[in-house]
């Protein structure tokens, strides 16, 4: 969050250079999110200047750079098409009201500290779901490119003679070729903008372009709450709110792990949340962190917030004195920046090693990319959420299992030589339940499963002394194992409850259904009673 300690003669320098260079970058960028999204290219820039200035004012990410980004972009396209379909009169109206709703909702998974939980999604649904908008972008951009839908495409040597696909294969082809060592100096996206503007002007071929950017600032729009939509308008709010999270956190991540420093979530997600509800009062595609605008400021210099301000303020000033010569700028070649964008996003490094990689694993990862892309994003991902999660806790749930055991004297190793000693006299007639570690509620099937197999007539003592913290349903499997072996006569002995573990029996009132005399603080002191209170076979 920007402070008055950010002004400082050490670093502004740094910071004005590496808001330049970013504003560079990212132009081409916002001009191309803008023209895809239908909306019309000032909708990207503004939304690189709205959320850009005001997630660096009071977001938690120094050297943050925001602004639209490709998955954000694809949702926002869905959402349009969806809801001017429904509703012609207010479909573009309502989609804005989504925009700045998903900022309020960013908002409150910062004021309720969620943002440490959006960085847990398994690697294989990020990668699919990433993967899967690299193929939505770059199916997005076959019309710009060749001049028809997907569907009427025929490669044909009459489809790549057309001038219009000619100048965006040859872009496409300087985005990829274009040395890295000078990308650093000039970024490739401008030499293909310059290189495709300046062919346009002189050549005098008659090419789609983008359109001159008015200089006026963007109106206000009041938001509106469409009946016929509500259930949608929520559910694309919390897309936007979650795919502008998890780009904003994970580009967090990246830029601690280049700068040494630590961001902190919950505040970054409340400056992008104050970004995206005003940018959705005024017109602006929804943003999010951008990592390789945010990079090349951090490379550039860049350390404080107050580079992100700069960049949004210079990218504002361009738009306002030269935003005419964007009408010189050929469509084609914004539709090859977002197929090179779209290519190089697909998790290629996963696609080459998924022979290598577990089963589970790849399917999960197929199935979100294959999800993403033939539904929509918010099924892909909380299919692939809920399906990781649940492998999750039965791996979880294996492992805890073996914190349950059935033991005896000799195998309980654990056990102190008096302990020993104690339970080899008893084992006769005791059969000792040990539960060490955390018991989660995957466990309490298994924990019932555990006992049943025990002798009926054997008192059981059951032994917590190893374990910290028992879930609630495990707890109430415990509760279930006492009231069953004491309906069938069984004695139950209850040993070492921890005190957080006794609050939670307390409140399920599971102590109250044994007896005082039958619940001992230590293992030693429940195998001595037993020993004192059973006769041996004669």
């Amino acid at each position: 969050m920007l402070s008055l300690s950010h002004f400082n003669k050490q670093t502004i320098k740094g910071d004005i250079f590496g808001a330049l260079t970013s504003t560079i970058v990212a132009l081409p960028f916002a001009l191309a999110f803008g023209v895809t999204s239908g909306i019309g290219a000032s909708a990207g820039i503004y939304c690189a200047i709205i959320t850009g200035l005001f997630a660096s004012i009071f977001g938690g990410t120094n050297q943050q750079i925001s602004g639209p980004n490709t998955g954000l972009t694809v949702a926002m396209v869905a959402i349009l098409t969806s809801f001017v379909a429904q509703s012609p009169d207010n479909g573009i109206a309502a989609a804005f009201t989504v925009v700045s709703l998903a900022g309020l909702f960013q908002m409150l998974f910062g004021f309720f500290k969620l943002g440490k939980y959006f960085i847990l999604v398994s690697y294989p649904v990020i990668s699919g779901f990433t993967s899967g908008i690299g193929i939505l972008i770059i199916l997005s951009q076959i019309e710009p490119l060749f001049g028809v839908s997907i569907a009427e495409l025929t490669l044909s040597m009459t489809t790549f003679t057309n001038t219009n696909t000619l100048l965006g294969i040859v872009c496409i082809l300087v985005l990829f070729l274009w040395p890295q060592k000078y990308s650093r100096v000039v970024p490739a996206s401008i030499i293909a903008v310059t290189g495709a503007t300046l062919f346009y002007v002189f050549s005098e071929v008659n090419l789609p372009v983008v359109g001159a950017i008015t200089s006026e600032l963007p109106s206000f729009n009041m938001p509106i709450w469409e009946n016929i939509l509500a259930g949608e308008m929520i559910k694309s709010a919390l897309l936007i709110a979650t795919l502008s999270t998890l780009d904003s956190l994970m580009t967090s991540l990246t830029v601690d792990s280049i700068s040494n420093d630590l961001h902190n979530s919950d505040q970054e997600l409340v400056g992008q949340g104050i970004g995206n509800v005003i940018a959705g009062l005024f017109g602006a595609l929804p943003g999010g962190g951008a990592t390789m605008r945010t990079v090349t400021n951090l490379r550039a210099g860049g350390t404080t917030p107050l580079s992100g301000i700069l960049h949004a303020l210079f990218i504002l000033a361009i738009v306002l004195w030269a935003g005419e010569y964007t009408a010189y700028i050929p469509v084609a070649v914004l539709a090859a920046i977002l197929t090179h964008v779209g290519i190089s996003i697909i998790d290629w490094n996963f696609l080459k090693r998924l022979h290598q990689v577990p089963l589970f694993s790849v399917g999960l990862m197929l199935s979100t990319m294959i999800m993403s892309v033939a539904f929509d994003l918010v099924t892909a991902v909380l299919i692939g959420v809920f399906v990781a999660n649940l492998v999750t806790i039965r791996r979880l749930s294996e492992i805890q299992l073996d914190n349950i055991n059935l033991c005896t004297a000799k195998d309980a190793q654990y056990l102190s030589e008096p302990e020993k000693q104690l339970l080899t006299s008893v084992e006769d007639n005791v059969q000792l339940l040990n539960i060490s570690g955390p018991i989660g509620f995957g466990v309490a099937r298994g924990l019932k499963q555990s006992v049943s197999k025990t002798d009926e007539d054997k008192i059981l003592l059951i032994d917590l002394t190893d374990a910290h913290f028992v879930g609630i349903t495990s707890t109430i499997a415990i509760e279930e194992i006492i009231v069953s072996s004491q309906n069938e006569g069984r004695q139950i002995i209850l040993s070492s409850v921890h005190d957080r573990v006794r609050k939670d029996f307390n409140k399920l009132k599971l102590l109250d259904k044994i007896s005082p005399e039958h619940i001992f603080d230590t293992r030693i002191a429940a195998l001595n009673y037993l020993k004192q209170t059973i006769k041996p076979y004669p």
